[in-house]
């Protein structure tokens, strides 16, 4: 059974400023991918919301399909490895403080939870010409998209996702 493979990044202007969230997926030679912007944002959210987003879009994907997420978000790959203890700590830290982007952890730990998902860790510089890259060049549009327009959400473009990097 072929992978799902897919890439995500999130971005944001401030600590509480404009931010900007992209993912592409690619499953049988066919890439997708939706980005989006909000205000008011922070980059984990951003990140995470990303994670989010392709995680929900998996309705066409038959369930023993192995998924990859790679990602840049030190956040994401060290609270994927936490999920577990924050589940059953009553979603709070190690400290005893509560998680925070509780409300995007508890929806990707009951995805995660049904499907495993194998995270992989990407450089934080991504070449253009990599699908990093492309994703983060998504979620920076996104986010000086947001900054004109305010929150949004759309597909990418098939011309544009004709230029996604397969390889």
């Amino acid at each position: 059974m072929n992978p799902l493979l897919i890439w995500t990044d999130g971005v944001c202007t401030d600590s509480r400023g404009f931010g900007g969230w992209a993912y592409v997926r690619l499953w049988n030679g066919e890439a997708r991918g939706v980005a989006g912007g909000e205000r008011q944002a922070t980059t984990p959210r951003m990140e995470l919301t990303a994670v989010l987003r392709a995680l929900s879009d998996l309705a066409d994907i038959p369930a023993p399909t192995p998924l990859t997420l790679h990602s840049d978000s030190a956040v994401l790959m060290v609270g994927a490895g936490q999920i577990g203890a924050w589940r059953t700590g009553g979603w709070t830290d190690a400290k005893g403080d509560p998680v925070p982007e509780q409300d995007l952890w508890r929806q990707i730990a009951a995805i995660t939870q049904a499907r495993p998902v194998t995270f992989v860790r990407v450089s934080p510089t991504p070449s253009d010409r990599r699908p990093e890259g492309f994703v983060a060049a998504w979620s920076d549009f996104a986010r000086e998209k947001c900054k004109a327009s305010g929150a949004f959400t759309w597909a990418i473009p098939k011309p544009n996702m004709a230029k996604f990097p397969t390889a």
